[in-house]
C-alpha cells in the first residue's frame, strides 16, 4: 500500500506556490521625445516613428510652451499686438465650442492681426499668448472670454486656422454679443470701423431684455430677486416705454426716490452679490438714455452732494416745506459715502477687510469698476443736462404727452466744486489726485482708465478750479500716456484721453 502510495507522489509532485510573474512593457507615443524605453537589458528598444501626432501635452499648452516639432514658419506681417509663433492642431478628443469660427486660406498670422485691430476697436481689453496662440479677453461690462487659435487637423475636409471663444464669466448675453462681432471680423464680414457701435450697450440697449437679465444673475435668493424686479418695474415707469404713468404729474420723481431707497439698501447689505446689485441699479439710474431725464438728474445729486435739495421741480418744491424732495436724506448720504469709499479706497464703509473684502479681491475688483461708471455716468449729467431733455421727447413725437415738471438745477461749476469739497472732506483725499493715478494705470486695467478718464475730462470742464488742480497734478503727462496705450488697444480710452487734453487746453466760460 505504501510502495503505490510513493508511485502516485512521485508522478503528482505537489504544486508550487504561485509567484508574480513580470514582463518588460514599452510604452512610447508617435513623438520620439515623449517616448518612455523600457530597459536595455531586457528588451531591445525598436526607434518610435517621427510621424507629428495631433494629441498634445496640456500641462505644456496651459504653461505656453510649443513644441519644436509643432512649429512651423511664419512669415512676417504687418505690426501687431498679437504675434502666434505657431497655433496647434486641434487635440483629439477636444470638442470645440460652438463660438467657433473658421478662417479659410489666410495665414495665422494675418487672422491674430486683424483680431487684434477689431478688438481694438471694440474696446476689449487682451491679454495675449504669443506660443500658445491665445489671448484673455476682458469687456467694460465684466465679461472675461478666453479666445484660442488652432489648425484644422490634417485630416479635415477644409484647411484654415479655427478661431474659438469661450466665456469664462460674466453675462451670457453679452457674451454672444462680442462673440458674434469677433467671430465675423475674424472672417473678414464686419468692417472694423464699424465694430465700435455694434458692441455700444448705449446703443443698442434693450430696455426689457438688459433691465431684466440682471434678474438672472441674482442666483438662487428669491428675497433678491423680489427686490431688484420691484426695482426694475419702478425703472420702467420712469422710462418712455410706459408713456401711461408719464402723464401723472409728478409721477416720476417719486418712482426715482423710491429707486433710489431700493438701491441704498441693496448697497448696505453685507453680501456681495446684492451690493453688485445696487451699484448696476446706479448706473442706470443715473444713465438717462435708460431712465429718463428727471430721474437721472435726481440720481447724480444724489450720488455727487448726497441731497436732492439743489433740485427745482416746479410744483413739487416749491411748495411750502417742501424744498427737498424727501424729508430724511440719510440713505442719499450713505450711497454718496459708499461710491466715493469704493472710487477712492476700494471698501465700502469701515468693513474689516478679510479675503472677500481685500482691495484685490475678485468681488471688490468689479464694485470699484462699477463705482467709477456711476460716478462717470453723474458728472456727465450734471456737466450738461440740457443735452437729454430733447432727446427724452423724441423718442414718442407720436405720443400725445402733458407738460414734464419744470426742472431747474444749480450751475455745474457750482455743484463740481462743492463735490469735490465734500469728497476731500469726507475721504481726506484728493479725488483727482485718485482718478489721475488709476488713469496712470491705463495699461494693466484700460477699462477703470477710461471711466477715470472720463471722470477728470467732466470735472475739468465744469470748472476751472479743477482744471488748475488737474495740471498741478501732473495731469498732462499721464493723460499722454494713457492715450499711448489707447492708440495701440483701446479706442474708448483713446477718445476719452482727447476729451481730457481739449478739456484742459479750452478756457470755461
Amino acid at each position: 500500500m505504501s510502495s503505490n502510495n510513493n508511485s502516485d507522489s512521485a508522478r503528482n509532485p505537489p504544486a508550487a506556490p504561485a509567484r508574480p510573474e513580470f514582463r518588460s512593457v514599452q510604452m512610447q507615443t508617435n513623438d520620439p521625445r515623449y517616448t518612455v524605453q523600457r530597459p536595455q537589458s531586457m528588451a531591445t528598444a525598436k526607434p518610435a516613428p517621427a510621424a507629428r501626432n495631433d494629441v498634445i501635452n496640456m500641462d505644456e499648452f496651459r504653461a505656453g510652451a510649443v513644441p519644436a516639432a509643432m512649429q512651423q514658419e511664419t512669415a512676417p506681417g504687418k505690426s501687431s499686438n498679437w504675434a502666434p509663433t505657431a497655433p496647434r492642431p486641434v487635440p483629439a478628443f477636444y470638442p470645440l465650442e460652438k463660438s467657433t469660427r473658421l478662417v479659410e486660406d489666410e495665414t495665422p498670422m494675418e487672422v491674430a492681426s486683424r483680431l487684434s485691430e477689431s478688438l481694438r476697436y471694440m474696446s476689449v481689453q487682451a491679454v495675449y499668448n504669443d506660443e500658445a496662440a491665445t489671448a484673455n479677453l476682458y469687456t467694460a461690462e465684466n465679461v472675461e472670454m478666453h479666445m484660442s487659435l488652432w489648425m484644422t487637423p490634417s485630416t479635415a475636409q477644409q484647411n484654415g486656422v479655427l478661431v474659438e471663444l469661450q466665456r469664462r464669466k460674466g453675462d451670457s448675453m453679452v457674451f454672444h454679443r462680442y462673440a458674434r462681432r469677433i467671430l465675423d471680423a475674424a472672417v473678414g464680414d464686419i468692417e472694423e470701423s464699424d465694430l465700435a457701435d455694434s458692441v455700444d450697450a448705449d446703443k443698442i440697449y434693450s430696455k426689457n431684455g438688459g433691465l431684466f437679465g440682471q434678474i438672472n444673475r441674482c442666483g438662487g435668493c428669491l428675497l433678491a430677486r423680489l427686490a431688484v424686479c420691484f426695482l426694475l418695474l419702478l425703472l420702467a415707469s420712469t422710462t418712455a416705454v410706459v408713456t401711461e404713468l408719464k402723464n401723472q404729474d409728478h409721477q416720476e420723481h417719486e418712482n426715482a426716490v423710491v429707486a433710489l431707497e431700493i438701491a441704498h439698501g441693496l448697497i448696505m447689505k453685507d453680501r456681495m452679490d446684492a451690493r453688485q446689485l445696487g451699484l448696476e441699479s446706479l448706473c442706470l439710474l443715473t444713465d438717462p438714455a435708460k431712465t429718463g431725464y428727471m430721474t437721472a438728474v435726481l440720481a447724480s445729486h444724489v450720488v455727487l452732494l448726497g441731497s436732492t435739495g439743489g433740485v427745482e421741480i416746479a410744483g413739487v418744491t416749491d411748495a411750502p416745506g417742501n424744498e427737498s424732495i424727501l424729508k430724511d436724506e440719510g440713505p442719499f448720504q450713505e450711497i454718496r459715502e459708499t461710491i466715493l469709499s469704493l472710487v477712492q479706497f476700494s471698501r465700502i464703509g469701515e468693513d474689516e477687510e478679510d479675503e472677500a473684502t481685500s482691495p484685490e479681491s475678485e468681488s471688490m475688483i468689479l464694485l470699484h469698476n462699477l463705482a467709477l461708471a456711476v460716478l462717470a455716468n453723474a458728472l456727465e449729467v450734471v456737466e450738461h443736462p440740457e443735452r437729454y431733455i430733447e432727446d427724452d421727447n423724441e423718442d414718442n413725437d407720436d405720443v400725445k404727452q402733458s407738460p414734464r415738471p419744470r426742472l431747474n438745477t444749480q450751475g455745474s461749476e457750482k455743484i463740481t466744486e462743492e463735490f469735490l469739497s465734500q469728497s476731500e472732506e469726507f475721504s481726506k483725499k484728493d479725488l483727482l489726485k485718485t482718478l489721475i493715478g488709476e488713469l496712470g494705470n491705463a495699461s494693466a486695467k484700460p477699462h477703470n482708465a477710461t471711466l477715470s478718464a472720463k471722470c477728470i475730462g467732466s470735472l475739468c470742464r465744469a470748472s476751472d478750479e479743477a482744471k488748475r488742480r488737474a495740471k498741478e497734478l501732473g495731469a498732462k503727462t499721464v493723460v499722454a500716456t494713457a492715450l499711448d496705450v489707447g492708440v495701440k488697444t483701446h479706442l474708448k480710452l483713446e477718445t476719452e484721453c482727447q476729451k481730457v487734453f481739449r478739456a484742459m487746453e479750452t478756457q470755461n466760460d
